[in-house]
């Protein structure tokens, strides 16, 4: 009897325990493994936990907090995504420090400026840009808790010779603390060049009119001073301002022609050119200068050259100018030629001449306002320094190239090309 007692006593004992078990310990164990990946971001084996209301309300409760969890990582990632889509699409250069100036985040653009292919985040703003300027401007903005700005002249690197604005801008500027600055870099070097060629431009126009405008004025103080000139010494007064008078004209002309190839509005009325009618008028209409000066001509076409899209009148001017630069610089006995020829998708047209040439130096630069290689001979002949110029802004207009080839001595051939008529 003693031993049916204790065996349902062990049994109820049995019972209890692995109840208290499964309704108190076991589903802990669910809580704690629960928890567990919640914390490592795995995926739980399982959320809902029936054992006990506590333990159920906890687990629901995780499955909450893991479910906000998810949506604030994901709203993270989008936020990221669209954050480093804007820098990415950013023109200018954009760093991150830290108060540290430790660089946080780095778009493409400044990794090209600074010939970086990477910047791991942490490392110092001097050492990734290796620009003790720039470094000592965001170190100013961070501590004085106030924006900077500041042009800077890369000295070195891919970026050698750019000059740059530079903004730093702290973070949390209107807070009593700073935690890093957001630094701009936006490449002005193409601006101040403009700057610098209108300022060129104005200063070469002011000394180009000032001399016709010197001579006109003395020889009409000659003249108001004693106006009974003898007829040979009054011709040859009058001879002068004539020369300088057209020179004048010239140049206010040639400006005019460059203002407006070069304004925005600029359009080209264009028409199919048949170079094989139009070249030969060119050349029959500079006969008369060729013959002035001695110079024989020769023009080359072949037969079946195709139909150009362009102005007329504007291409006439292109060839003028060149007819005229060769007629200029050529030797009396020497050959201008003008010839034609397909290359591809486009046509060349070239006028050759066999005069003093250009040197290598100043080969790139023929092109550029008021520019002359001889610069003596080049007043002699009365040129205004803008016709090479006008060429090049004709010829961009029209979506061509140009370009020079020259050898000191045997003379100068400048090329443009052209598309082709889409009909042709």
């Amino acid at each position: 009897m003693g031993w049916i007692a204790f065996g349902v006593l062990a049994f109820l004992f049995f019972a209890i325990a692995l109840f208290a078990w499964r309704k108190w310990i076991d589903p802990w164990r669910d809580v704690e493994e629960l928890a567990q990946a919640v914390v490592e971001k795995k995926p739980p084996r399982k959320f809902l936990i029936s054992a006990n209301p506590h333990s159920r309300r906890i687990g629901l409760a995780l499955e909450t907090l893991t479910d906000r969890q998810r949506e604030i990582e994901e709203r993270l990632r989008e936020g990221e995504s669209s954050v480093q889509a804007v820098f990415g699409a950013m023109l200018d250069g954009l760093v991150v420090v830290d108060d540290q100036r430790r660089v946080r985040m780095m778009n493409r653009e400044s990794k090209h400026l600074f010939g970086l292919e990477k910047a791991e985040p942490g490392e110092p703003l001097l050492e990734v840009i290796r620009h003790a300027s720039i470094d000592r401007l965001v170190a100013e903005a961070i501590r004085a808790r106030q924006p900077r700005r500041e042009s800077i002249r890369i000295s070195r690197g891919p970026s050698e010779g750019r000059e740059l604005e530079v903004a730093a801008v702290p973070l949390g500027e209107n807070s009593t603390s700073t935690e890093g600055a957001v630094v701009l870099f936006h490449d002005v070097t193409q601006l101040r060049q403009m700057e610098e060629m209108r300022r060129e431009f104005v200063a070469n126009v002011s000394h180009e009119l000032r001399t016709p405008l010197s001579i006109f004025r003395g020889y009409l103080e000659t003249l108001l001073d004693d106006p009974q000139q003898p007829p040979g010494e009054l011709l040859r007064i009058l001879e002068i301002m004539e020369r300088h008078s057209d020179r004048l004209n010239a140049l206010v002309e040639d400006v005019l022609s460059l203002a407006r190839l070069e304004s925005p509005g600029a359009e080209l009325d264009l028409s199919e050119v048949d170079l094989v009618e139009f070249l030969p008028s060119i050349m029959r209409d500079w006969e008369r200068k060729f013959q002035a000066k001695q110079l024989t001509s020769r023009l080359d076409l072949p037969e079946n050259l195709p139909l150009i899209e362009a102005e007329e009148s504007r291409l006439q001017e292109v060839i003028y100018n060149l007819l005229d630069n060769a007629v200029k610089y050529s030797d009396p006995g020497s050959q201008i030629s003008l010839q034609a020829s397909v290359e591809g998708d486009r046509v060349r047209i070239s006028v050759a001449d066999q005069g003093t040439g250009i040197r290598e130096a100043d080969l790139p630069r023929i092109f550029e306002r008021f520019y002359r290689a001889d610069k003596g001979r080049s007043r002699e002949q009365g040129g205004t320094g803008l016709g090479l110029s006008i060429v090049k802004h004709i010829v961009q207009l029209h979506g061509g190239t140009v370009e020079a080839e020259s050898e000191p001595g045997k003379g100068t051939t400048i090329s443009v090309r052209l598309p082709i008529s889409r009909g042709s």
